[in-house]
């Protein structure tokens, strides 16, 4: 069994989040990018990270090296919050690891006194169109030719009601690890 953890990110885990973004999302964002987004915005990164148990004691080493394993940054544009980007390795995809880091930001954005939340995902992305729509986001409109290379996105738009409070952190879970 492994623990996954969700916690704020540090410039330290800067490396590590550049990687998994540049592996998992079609992009052109450089080191330098994503690393000025996180100078500009660091209150809103978060990541998920691992750690496995001792093989003979089965306790966990609380000092030693996470392992990242997925990030969520977010930003604030025009008044609202703004998913800027999502990624979880893909061996640890549908464990929950995504709605974790995805909570986790809504409530900093709640307690920011934001109530509302957007986000562009590629039209091709139906598996990250499929978490959004399960975590409440609305299409809002289509944005020709967003991407680089021409792909379209959605703007995708969700309200945070502030009926639900402020939550505590999203906790820690146990999953078994992927084979």
């Amino acid at each position: 069994m492994i623990k996954v953890e969700i916690r704020k990110a540090s410039e330290g885990d800067l490396p590590s989040i550049v990687k998994i973004w540049q592996r998992n999302i079609k992009t052109l964002n450089t080191f330098s990018d994503i690393a000025r987004l996180y100078r500009y915005f660091s209150r809103y990164f978060f990541i998920a990270v691992i750690k496995e148990p001792e093989p003979n004691s089965g306790e966990y080493d609380k000092d030693k090296i996470d392992n990242i394993i997925g990030f969520v940054a977010g930003a604030l544009r025009d008044g609202h919050g703004h998913v800027s980007g999502l990624a979880v390795e893909r061996r640890y995809r549908r464990k929950g690891v995504g709605s974790s880091l995805l909570r986790r930001l809504y409530e900093e954005f709640r307690n920011e006194g934001f109530e509302r939340v957007t986000l562009e995902v590629r039209m091709s992305n139906k598996d990250a169109i499929r978490l959004y729509e399960d975590h409440g986001f609305k299409p809002a409109f289509i944005i020709h030719g967003y991407y680089a290379d021409g792909e379209d996105a959605i703007l995708y738009e969700k309200r945070l009601s502030r009926a639900m409070g402020v939550q505590e952190p999203a906790p820690a879970y146990t999953t078994r690890a992927p084979r």
